[in-house]
């Protein structure tokens, strides 16, 4: 197996369900990243590769019914218990190397739930976690903060990633819209039945439309450990992502800036991605605070901010005008 494509990595959920994914290992290594996913490991090489050169080991898994993993598709049902698991069996397999949690979209869901997992009495062996853009729940990704059904969304996601072991290619944008148009007529649900969907694909859009919001403070209130939250100006899961940093049990440190779901890769205006880049980017934000909690990482004056016992709660701005960051002890 080349370097590249990483080896071959195998655990098994509580009920025996193996999950498997690629392990990339690196020289020296003085930490280990987990990313647990639904878009396929093996897409993951360039970001496990940039953590090797961090001084990380990085493993990227499949979750349960996805790619390489087997078990039953079902999102959102699953991942507490088996990432518990997977942190059991890292922790025994890499002793003494902390571990970080990190994750975008429905993978900083998982990250979350993997550090509930196996927080007990207050203590996790987790060392940080960091959130991009996070989807927090089923009912985060269905409902705008307002009570609006983000049905555009919830179509294209599901069509594409929610039914099957592998993602399907996207709908046309003229199938998207009369699917929406059918949804507004006769209701989400209502208009699925004839989009020849398996029951199981229905019962889970029906479970996705009539799921609770995730409470932060109680799901994840015994979790004692620094969560680095990205989010974006023009996300749709921005507002949730400032409520998770907000009411984050330990320090918590919130990052944002003029970008979307996709983060920079999927700001097109050339212009504006040059001021981003000039003002350092994501990485400004991200090796500093990997440092600043005594991780391999790039120490930065600006972390200063994050030491002040009284104000547990930090916040990094990106300005495109400045071409700057501004730092501050507030709260999101």
């Amino acid at each position: 197996m080349t370097v590249e494509l990483g080896r071959a990595h195998l655990c098994r959920g509580r009920d025996g369900t193996v999950l498997r994914g690629r392990m990339w290992e690196c020289a020296n290594p003085e930490g280990v990243v987990v990313i647990r996913t639904p878009y396929g490991a093996g897409r993951h090489m360039t970001t496990a590769r940039s953590w090797n050169a961090r001084g990380y080991h990085c493993l990227v898994q499949d979750v349960r019914g996805r790619y390489g993993s087997a078990g039953a598709w079902s999102p959102y049902a699953h991942e507490e218990d088996d990432g518990g698991q997977v942190l059991a069996h890292l922790l025994d397999e890499y002793e003494g190397l902390p571990l970080v949690l990190f994750g975008a979209s429905y993978a900083a869901h998982t990250a979350l739930e993997a550090a509930r997992a196996v927080t007990r009495d207050g203590a996790c062996p987790v060392a940080a976690i960091i959130a991009l853009v996070p989807a927090l729940g089923l009912a985060e990704t269905a409902w705008t903060p307002g009570g609006s059904p983000q049905i555009l969304h919830r179509i294209g996601w599901w069509h594409e990633h929610g039914r099957h072991r592998r993602s399907r290619p996207p709908l046309s944008a003229a199938e998207l819209d009369r699917r929406v148009a059918q949804a507004r007529r006769r209701g989400v649900v209502g208009a699925a039945e004839n989009w020849g969907w398996s029951p199981s694909a229905l019962a889970g859009w029906r479970r996705l439309w009539s799921a609770d919001r995730v409470d932060p403070a109680s799901r994840y209130g015994r979790v004692d450990v620094p969560l680095l939250v990205v989010s974006g100006d023009d996300d749709f899961f921005h507002d949730d992502a400032r409520r998770l940093a907000r009411e984050w049990r330990a320090p918590s440190h919130f990052a944002s800036g003029p970008w979307g779901h996709r983060l920079v890769g999927g700001v097109s205006d050339q212009a504006l991605r040059a001021r981003i880049s000039a003002a350092g980017g994501l990485t400004h934000i991200i090796e500093p605070w990997l440092a600043a909690q005594g991780l391999p990482g790039s120490p930065a004056e600006w972390t200063g901010i994050l030491t002040a016992a009284s104000m547990p709660r930090t916040r990094s701005t990106l300005d495109p005008a400045s071409e700057a960051w501004r730092h501050e002890r507030t709260s999101p």
